[in-house]
């Protein structure tokens, strides 16, 4: 049997008014990107280790193997494909920041976001890329050094 509880108003107004819409927007932003986060699954299979939930984002970053072994030989740390991060070392402070900048900026761009990258690279290179740069600023980096 299936009984109906009313919702105590205060469930309301401690969230917050835009507490809706901001779960909508991230719902939105998961399923624009979701083509992106299955490339990034592919791509994280051949990492061969489990996956982990860290904020927000799918990560295999347990040790370098497999592509993430590539990734550390290219001098590459880590790849953001949609939700999923590829780390050739423990995902933590300022890199798991910077990899959190780039989940934003492919909810941003869903499926462009790749051909944009790519495009993007041939002019400006990875140091100067626009996307590289917001997320080494909006990540803190700039002012560290």
């Amino acid at each position: 049997m299936c009984s109906f509880r009313p919702v105590p108003a205060q469930a309301f107004t401690e969230r917050g008014p835009g507490a809706t819409r901001g779960t909508v927007a991230t719902m939105l932003g998961f399923l624009w990107t979701l083509p992106n986060t299955l490339v990034g699954l592919v791509l994280g299979l051949l990492t061969f280790q489990r996956p982990h939930i860290l904020g927000g984002a799918i990560v295999f970053d347990r040790a370098p193997r497999g592509l993430t072994w590539v990734l550390a030989r290219f001098r590459r740390v880590a790849m953001t494909v949609g939700h999923v991060v590829l780390s050739a070392r423990p995902l933590e402070g300022p890199l798991l920041e910077h990899e959190r900048v780039h989940i934003r900026q492919y909810r941003a761009w869903g499926p462009l976001f790749i051909p944009v990258y790519f495009a993007l690279a041939v002019p400006f290179g990875y140091r100067r890329h626009p996307f590289e740069r917001a997320a080494t600023r909006d990540a803190g980096e700039l002012s560290r050094g």
